[in-house]
């Protein structure tokens, strides 16, 4: 849009109407100016018209009676019957000279000129009387050499009131231009007259054969208008627009018609007018002004209570009061009240936001987001630099079953009370609750050699008994984690972050107060990074599945394996499996981990049967995953696919954990013809009441024992314990980390049913397990050791 601004839009919006208006105004007056004048002109031509044919009138009545005088006297009748043209010329040269006519003659019997028969004009007239049969005079107007003429013709009669002619007297006035301007004179209007003469074309000329000053084409086509109408109207000229008449003139030969054109200036006609056109632009002009300016007030007017709602709106944007003064009235008024009650309201509620958004609605207190406000100000005010910000985050033990046993209200009454204790240690200091269990304190100016021994002093002072409520006082236990800020500046989240970092250190290590330490922080970064590489890996099929044989002293032979997963890092090498399937467990990644391994082992079962090696498998089975029912049953439909058996290790922990769901898991999984194993026992201070409740088919020793059996007496007793007590619940064992061909010997004489460690064998990938199984001759240290009489190898 060329316009953008409401206010010009308005100013030529208006300006042009009223300019319209004004202009239809003055126009209509213009044209009754000029059809008033128009029509006084038309009017006045048409009564010079009649003066001039009145005055033609008087002048043939006055030749006319001339003639008749000379036509009835009885001496020039007998000299036009004796043809005596002497006579005849002496008595019309007498006649002629009284009624001054500008040309006489006489036209006897034969119907020629008596006397002048060489004149042009009297042979014209003599021509236009030939054929004359009546007795009656003839008067009107003849052209001859494109020269008007007004004739009177008396006819001379034999006798008086006879019907035989002798022939006719004749007078002719020139009506030349000197004629035509006396005649104008005697007009009521100054109008130029023309007396024009139809051509045989049908085209009106005047006397000199043009069109007096007019397109021959549009001068015919008038006139021949005004004489079917009778009249008056426009004609346009080479001079100008007039105001014309044409009056039909009486002829005198049948073969031609003239007109008497009167014309008059459109602008002599308007010249009385002057004065009233004059006026009307004047009042014109001034009216315009005024309605530019009134235009650009009334926009201004309308618009700048919109330009101060948009300023108001703008402000109110950018956070200011967007409040606008109310000075307009009516709808105007009214928006502009709507509008100031609408910004109290929106400034309002955000100030309720931000006080919510910056504040513990529980406590009152400040929030993470308050608390990294200050910081982030006192970054801005180089409070840093000065001496240095302590960040130290109080974490209070136990709160979750203070809050179980107590109520939420307590537990909030209780962050309340610790608030209040540090505020009046530290006056200066900004306290905020950063979680449920924690505040945060903002020391400052604080040296880094200040901040642990505050720390503890803090714990010192809230480390006892504080009263909660009027009726109730509860000892509390708290953890304290710091950072310093010093002159290497981070963002202020991370700051927070790591004193909280630090505040988890110190719970870890069951210490009272922790500093931040780098490492910890860059292991949770790694630990972050790991995490993603295990999401890859696992889309990659990038795990590998090795296993480790275990050996039956009962049959003397490796009988079976355990599927352990293995995961080679491009970078990182071999990755520690407790690390990465800890994050597994996590992040629910083990799903996928559990089905790749599930899936791998049956395939390589299958081919090792092909093979001619008939082992079972065992696979470790995450305590995740028993409470997730849809994967157990995928886990059954992939196990049936097997075609010898697999036995589903679990630790006990895992049943401990939620005894009701793993049991029925486990349950599940014994009815559709899977083994269990209980792995790790005795590292989780393992249940008798558990252990005889699950239908497991094997027990697993952690290696934790049997790596000692040899030099620990009670480590010794514990395994034979342990092996006496599967074997009473009807449960084969697996000692783990069988390294000694002592450690061997000794299992065996416990009763031991399966070893495996690294005196048997290191776990390995499935091309090197054919080989090994197909090599392996049981020999430990040169001794026989199996009943088939194989000997066991350390390897």
């Amino acid at each position: 849009m060329v316009f953008k601004r409401l206010s010009t839009r308005l100013s030529v919006l208006y300006g042009a109407l009223f300019a319209f208006g004004l202009l239809m105004t003055a126009l209509t007056g213009y044209i009754s100016v000029v059809n008033n004048a128009r029509q006084t002109a038309q009017n006045e031509l048409q009564a010079s018209a009649r003066v001039f044919q009145r005055v033609w009138s008087d002048r043939d009545e006055v030749q006319s009676a001339g003639a008749l005088l000379l036509a009835h006297d009885t001496d020039f009748r007998q000299a036009m019957l004796q043809q005596d043209a002497a006579t005849v010329s002496e008595d019309f040269a007498v006649l002629q000279k009284r009624v001054k006519a500008d040309m006489g003659f006489v036209i006897g019997a034969d119907g020629q000129p008596m006397q002048g028969r060489s004149d042009p004009v009297a042979m014209a007239v003599a021509a236009a009387l030939q054929n004359a049969r009546d007795t009656k005079n003839r008067t009107g107007v003849i052209t001859v050499a494109s020269r008007p003429y007004q004739v009177v013709a008396m006819p001379v009669l034999k006798t008086y009131n006879g019907p035989d002619r002798l022939g006719w007297v004749v007078f002719v006035s020139q009506l030349d231009a000197v004629e035509v301007q006396a005649l104008q004179k005697l007009a009521p209007v100054s109008a130029t007259a023309t007396i024009l003469t139809q051509t045989r074309g049908g085209l009106w000329m005047d006397g000199s054969g043009q069109g007096s000053g007019y397109a021959a084409d549009a001068l015919s086509f008038f006139v021949d208008n005004s004489l079917r109408t009778g009249a008056a109207g426009p004609v346009s000229g080479h001079n100008g627009q007039a105001i014309a008449f044409a009056a039909r003139l009486q002829t005198l030969g049948a073969d031609q018609k003239s007109v008497l054109l009167l014309s008059y200036p459109l602008k002599a006609a308007l010249r009385d007018y002057q004065p009233v056109i004059s006026a009307l632009a004047l009042i014109g002009g001034l009216g315009l002004v005024f309605v530019v300016l009134a235009s650009l007030y009334l926009s201004r007017s309308l618009s700048r209570p919109i330009q101060d709602l948009t300023k108001a709106a703008r402000a109110l944007r950018e956070g200011g009061a967007g409040q606008i003064d109310i000075v307009a009235r009516y709808e105007m008024g009214e928006l502009a009240e709507a509008f100031n009650d609408m910004a109290a309201s929106m400034q309002a509620r955000e100030q309720d936001i931000t006080r919510l958004a910056k504040c513990d609605p529980a406590t009152g207190l400040p929030n993470r987001s308050a608390f990294e406000d200050h910081l982030r100000a006192l970054h801005d005010s180089d409070a840093v630099e000065q001496g240095g910000v302590a960040i130290v985050c109080i974490g209070v033990d136990r709160y979750t079953h203070i809050r179980a046993v107590w109520g939420v209200a307590y537990g909030h009454s209780l962050m309340t009370r610790l608030q209040e204790i540090l505020g009046g240690i530290f006056a200066k200091a900004y306290i905020a609750r950063l979680s449920g269990d924690t505040l945060g304190l903002c020391l400052t100016p604080c040296a880094a050699a200040q901040a642990l021994p505050l720390a503890r002093a803090i714990a010192a002072r809230l480390d006892k008994r504080i009263r909660v409520t009027e009726d109730q006082s509860l000892d509390v236990r708290v953890s304290l984690g710091v950072y310093h800020v010093g002159k290497t500046r981070g963002a202020t989240d991370d700051c927070v972050e790591r004193a909280l970092i630090a505040l988890d250190q110190a719970r870890a290590a069951k210490v009272k107060v922790a500093s931040f330490d780098p490492r910890v922080y860059s292991e949770l970064a790694d630990t972050l990074l790991l995490t993603d590489q295990l999401h890859a890996a696992l889309q990659n099929r990038d795990m590998m599945v090795y296993y480790q044989p275990k050996f039956s002293y009962r049959e003397g032979r490796i009988s079976s394996v355990e599927a352990l997963v293995r995961w080679n890092h491009a970078e990182r090498g071999f990755v520690s499996p407790q690390r990465f399937v800890a994050i597994a467990e996590e992040t629910g990644a083990i799903r996928d981990l559990t089905l790749q391994v599930l899936q791998t082992c049956i395939d390589d079962q299958k081919r090792l049967k092909a093979a001619g090696f008939d082992l079972d498998v065992s696979i470790n089975y995450s305590g995740r995953l028993l409470s997730d029912d849809a994967f157990n049953q995928r886990t059954l439909r992939l196990c049936q696919q097997a075609v010898g058996r697999i036995c589903l290790e679990i630790t006990e922990t895992a049943v401990i954990d939620d005894p009701k769901i793993g049991l029925a898991a486990i349950n599940t999984f014994v009815d559709a013809g899977l083994e269990i194993s209980i792995d790790d026992f005795g590292t989780g201070l393992s249940s008798l009441a558990y252990l005889k409740q699950i239908p497991a088919h094997e027990l697993k020793i952690d290696r934790a024992f049997v790596m000692e059996i040899e030099s620990g007496q009670r480590d010794a007793l514990v395994v034979r314990s342990s092996i006496d007590l599967a074997h009473g619940l009807g449960m084969k064992v697996t000692a783990e980390g069988v390294e000694t061909r002592a450690a061997f010997t000794l299992l065996q004489a416990m009763g031991c049913d399966l070893a495996q460690g690294y005196g048997i064998a290191r776990p390995m990938p499935y091309d090197a397990l054919g080989p090994f199984l197909t090599d392996f001759n049981g020999v430990v240290g040169g001794a026989d050791v199996s009943p088939s009489g194989q000997r066991f190898a350390s390897r």
